[in-house]
């Protein structure tokens, strides 16, 4: 019986297969001006006077408690090797007692098949776990119905919102209207009813956004 084509990727399904492949790159892809880790060092102490049994790294955060204050940040999704890297980071999760986010779902929500390449729970049934979608997304007819497909197609317990203004900026097919994005971004931590994370995806936050975001959040659910 002859097999049946292999369906090709989307430019979204590409692309993240894209991030993969120059985490394979072993070459250095830090900025001259180093990573900002770069400023500190710990200093030894010899005679610590504790006894590291004593060390306790547990937190809760979002209401779920962690062994230690880590978050397996959002990698991939969207096609066959991500769905692996996914499952595998999940399973490490749970047996850790770490936090998790998924890559973007946005390929997920524009083609159905890839939802399964985010799916971890069954492997991951105690963790904290996060959906993710791009808050610029919100300003091109995304809003709560997504947000909330997102958070629903993984069993998340809330939903990160990334920021990548400098990834869009520079893609070709990037969106680039942050017009208005705090207020929108505001109006889903008001109404979603699971917890809203923004996390910027490597470039940091500054402390005026970081007060900007507080201010219209304010008051608007969990931000």
């Amino acid at each position: 019986m002859p097999r049946s084509p292999k369906k090709s990727l989307s430019p979204t399904q590409r692309r993240k297969k894209e991030h993969l492949e120059l985490c394979l790159d072993t070459r250095p892809v830090a900025a001259p001006s180093g990573t900002g880790l770069d400023r500190y060092a710990f200093l030894h102490n010899a005679l610590p006077e504790l006894d590291i049994a004593d060390i306790d790294l547990s937190a809760v955060f979002l209401g779920k408690h962690l062994k230690a204050p880590l978050l397996i940040s959002s990698m991939t999704g969207g096609f066959d090797v991500a769905r692996k890297v996914n499952r595998n980071l999940a399973a490490a999760a749970q047996d850790l007692g770490l936090a998790m986010g998924v890559g973007s779902q946005r390929v997920a929500l524009e083609e159905p098949s890839a939802a399964e390449s985010f799916k971890v729970r069954d492997l991951a049934p105690d963790i904290l776990l996060l959906g993710n979608l791009g808050a610029v997304q919100l300003n091109y007819g995304y809003g709560l119905e997504q947000c909330r497909r997102a958070v629903g197609m993984i069993e998340a317990d809330g939903l990160i919102l990334h920021l990548n203004v400098l990834q869009e900026a520079v893609q070709p097919e990037g969106n680039r209207n942050f017009k208005g994005l705090t207020g929108r971004i505001a109006q889903v931590c008001r109404e979603l009813g699971k917890p809203v994370v923004a996390k910027e995806v490597g470039f940091g936050i500054s402390a005026d956004a970081r007060d900007c975001a507080k201010r219209a959040a304010f008051g608007r659910g969990r931000w």
